[in-house]
């Protein structure tokens, strides 16, 4: 119980300087980065229902949200993340969470089902983020586009600068 506390409060502070980060710095912006491949991954599902594999939306434009429960910029971002999931054909784009450095896979489910997040959320393996390149802080998010290319990379809480670039590349046939 004390571990859990203790956990919670340098979450806390931690999302308090994170949020003091983003707030001071104003909207986030993509990050610039070479495109390069996506990692293939192969994570659990957080709701229990199976493993999901990045390999398996090529074909459609992805956004991957890193994030964690205790983060309060990812949490105050995941309403519009749901909009953007609601928002698209499921041929065309595909929202994923990948939660990190949260507890246990049954309390993540529920913390999700109570923010009325549906779209598919994962649950994070040593290495995970590591393995999208340098990680800079929650909330991380990547664009993978059609061709399974990271294209995008932001940190922060991102908005509307999420849904226009989700339209742009889900216009453009890679092909």
């Amino acid at each position: 119980m004390v571990a859990r506390v203790l956990t919670r409060m340098k979450g806390a502070i931690y999302s308090a300087a994170v949020a003091f980060t983003v707030s001071a710095c104003g909207a986030s912006a993509p990050v610039d980065e070479t495109p390069k491949p996506a990692p293939e991954l192969v994570l659990e599902k957080i709701d229990g229902s199976g493993k999901l594999s990045l390999a398996d939306h090529k074909g459609a434009v992805v956004l991957v949200d890193l994030w964690a429960t205790w983060c309060a910029p990812c949490l105050a971002e995941l309403p519009h993340l749901q909009q953007l999931a609601d928002s698209y054909d499921p041929e065309e784009f595909v929202m994923l969470g990948i939660v990190l450095e949260s507890g246990e896979r049954e309390e993540i489910d529920e913390f999700i089902r109570e923010q009325g997040v549906s779209y598919p959320n994962l649950m994070g393996e040593e290495g995970t983020k590591e393995s999208f390149g340098p990680f800079l802080g929650y909330p991380t998010k990547y664009l993978i586009s059609k061709d399974g290319t990271i294209v995008k990379k932001y940190f922060g809480i991102v908005g509307e600068g999420l849904s226009e670039d989700i339209q742009q590349f889900a216009q453009n046939d890679p092909n």
